[in-house]
């Protein structure tokens, strides 16, 4: 596990033992275990101020936000969290998807490859092959008589 959610574990360990009891008999038990079990116990927050005032983690924020939404608050106010939480979720998700979209918009890379047929002929055309002149026949016959005679000096 990253340490910075054992560290979260651990400010979130010290709230829990802040808090009071009647707030902590709603929290389940195996999710209390898990918290004390997966802590940091060398992290040493000082959480001596009210929890708005507090400097703690962003890991923190959340799993405390996850905690008052599943187990303290009640149904109506869960049910409105959960709602406004798949209202951010879909915004997320389609901002998301958007952005992919336009990334690999499908529309647009037909328009490129039409952009890059232009520059393949170009490239074609500045690389062509010179013409090789060939000997004639009776020009390679001289030639060849010619290198006898230079051979045997």
């Amino acid at each position: 596990m990253k340490p910075e959610y054992r560290e979260a574990f651990e400010e979130i360990y010290e709230i829990f033992s802040l808090m009071p009891k009647e707030l902590l008999k709603k929290i389940p038990t195996k999710f209390y275990e898990m918290i004390e079990e997966e802590r940091d116990t060398n992290y040493s927050p000082n959480i001596q101020e009210p929890l708005e005032k507090q400097k703690l983690k962003n890991e923190t924020i959340i799993i405390l936000g996850l905690i008052y939404r599943d187990f303290l608050c009640s149904l109506d106010e869960k049910k409105r969290l959960q709602e406004k939480d798949a209202k951010e979720f879909q915004e997320v998700e389609k901002a998301l998807e958007e952005e992919i979209r336009e990334k690999y918009n499908p529309d647009d890379i037909f328009k490129n490859r039409n952009r890059v047929i232009p520059e393949e002929t170009q490239t074609s055309e500045e690389t062509r092959m010179t013409v090789v002149q060939e000997e004639k026949w009776y020009q390679k016959i001289f030639n060849l008589i010619k290198n006898l005679f230079h051979r045997n000096k």
